[in-house]
């Protein structure tokens, strides 16, 4: 295992602790505080999940329609296929 350079932990710390503060400063002057942003951000995930459930919805029943159709055509050409290996 290698030794952890300290003073690269240290200074990385430091550089995230600055960023963070010059973060934060820009974002409180446009009026966002943490508990918003973080309510924002669950909402963006559950409005995407809702999103993806409804797209779901809508879709199964075309593609249970369209198998119908489409399945049993694939099996007749699988089988078809076999078919023709067969003689060769």
């Amino acid at each position: 295992m290698e030794n952890i350079d300290v003073r690269k932990v240290i200074g990385s710390g430091v550089k995230l602790l600055l960023i963070s503060l010059v973060v934060g400063w820009v974002l409180s002057v446009i009026n966002v505080d943490a508990l918003g942003f973080i309510r924002f951000l669950s909402q963006s995930v559950r409005h995407a999940g809702e999103l993806a459930a409804d797209v779901v919805r809508w879709g199964v029943p075309y593609i249970l329609l369209g198998a119908v159709v489409v399945v049993p055509f694939y099996i007749i050409k699988f089988g078809f296929d076999l078919l023709k290996r067969r003689r060769k």
